[in-house]
């Protein structure tokens, strides 16, 4: 496991001129992490910051590359402006909550099913002062009201339990659809990741996708939906017949990429197209180390 993270920093695009660098940075964040029995305060992006303790996959990865996810979050951090709204939906710790409010100031609704890892979710926005600007929900996401049983132990990759033999610590949480859940309300961009649960949570998502105000989806379609009632496939089809695109994001050059298929790990979905390149142009520069972008 620790081979393969070292490789993750060493290939990320981030680090590719300063591959010692980051090895370094990566011994001493993760002796520290590790010897230390409270949680430690990280410089994130741009005065903001993550509270990270052992075991938190998904924060550390962030400290050892800069951004993990860097086209991905350079486009929220590019696109949002401070009248939108950012919806996360598996929030998990915040990351992108942060970004989203803390970085583009943004207005977020962050929901976390596990209570836990929500803890640690509000821990960060309490910790950037973005009270004001991110409501945060403990429950889950589906495509209806419901109580559903998700694993509890598993960091970044906690889900709804679909093997029949689970053997790991398990919890029961409220479930609710997007679309009872921000009634009333209208999201600019909206951010699903979990874990393969993402078609329940757009087959609940109607009204949200329906309006034209959702300019928008960034979405996990890394395969696990196949695990799931429905496949990737059907996701990727039914945002296609809502009038999607799905691209890649050259933060860069500030481009969008159409692309056929889906990406290996996320897929950027766009609606508007002229619209949501325009912003992207317009949107302020952002420091990453020694890099603007």
């Amino acid at each position: 496991m620790k081979l393969k993270t070292i490789r993750t920093i060493l290939n990320h695009p981030l680090n590719k001129n300063r591959k010692l660098a980051a090895l370094v940075n990566f011994l001493k964040r993760g002796v520290a992490i590790r010897i230390h029995q409270h949680p430690m305060i990280y410089p994130f992006v741009e005065g903001t910051f993550l509270v990270v303790e052992k075991g938190m996959s998904s924060a550390e990865i962030q400290i050892y590359t800069g951004l993990y996810d860097t086209s991905e979050m350079l486009f929220i951090m590019h696109f949002l402006r401070e009248d939108d709204t950012f919806v996360d939906v598996g929030a998990n710790i915040g990351v992108y909550t942060v970004l989203a409010s803390g970085v583009a100031g943004a207005r977020s609704i962050s929901y976390e099913p596990i209570p836990s890892t929500f803890a640690s979710l509000a821990r960060n926005v309490n910790y950037n002062s973005l009270q004001t600007k991110v409501e945060l929900v403990n429950c889950g996401v589906g495509d209806r009201a419901d109580t559903i049983t998700f694993s509890n132990s598993l960091d970044a990759i906690n889900h709804v339990i679909y093997e029949e033999n689970f053997s790991g610590s398990t919890i029961d949480v409220p479930v609710d659809s997007l679309d009872n859940l921000l009634e009333g309300k209208a999201a600019n961009v909206l951010k699903i990741d979990v874990e393969g649960y993402e078609v329940n949570v757009v087959n609940g998502a109607t009204q949200v996708l329906e309006n034209p105000k959702l300019k928008a989806i960034l979405i996990e379609t890394n395969g696990l939906t196949d695990q799931y009632e429905f496949g990737q496939n059907y996701l990727h089809d039914k945002l296609l017949g809502l009038g999607f695109q799905p691209c890649q994001y050259l933060p860069k050059e500030r481009k969008l990429e159409p692309i056929t298929g889906t990406g290996a790990q996320n897929t950027i979905y766009i609606r508007d197209m002229s619209f949501v390149a325009k912003r992207l142009e317009s949107g302020r520069k952002i420091r990453l180390g020694r890099e603007s972008f």
